[in-house]
C-alpha cells in the first residue's frame, strides 16, 4: 500500500516540473508533469489542489486523507 507522506507533499509543492501532479504508479508515489504522465498512473493530487487545501488544513492531515483515499480505491 502506498502511503502519502508530508515529504511527498513537500516534494510536490517544491517541484520544478511544469504543472506538477502527485501520481501513484507501480505502487510508488511520484511527481510528474500533468501533461506528460506515465500511462496507467493514477492522480493523487495536483499542486494547485494541494495549495487550496493548505488554506485550512495542515500537511499531515492532507497526507492522511490522501492515504485513506488510495486505500479505498484499492491502491
Amino acid at each position: 500500500m502506498a502511503e502519502v507522506t508530508v515529504e511527498d507533499l513537500n516534494g510536490l509543492l517544491e517541484s520544478g516540473v511544469p504543472d506538477p501532479v502527485l501520481v501513484l504508479t507501480g505502487g510508488r508515489l511520484v511527481v510528474e508533469p500533468s501533461g506528460d504522465r506515465t500511462a496507467g498512473a493514477s492522480e493523487v493530487i495536483t499542486r494547485g489542489d494541494l495549495r487550496e487545501q493548505l488554506a485550512d488544513r495542515p500537511l499531515e492531515l492532507i497526507a492522511a486523507t490522501l492515504s485513506t483515499a488510495i486505500v479505498q480505491r484499492g491502491g
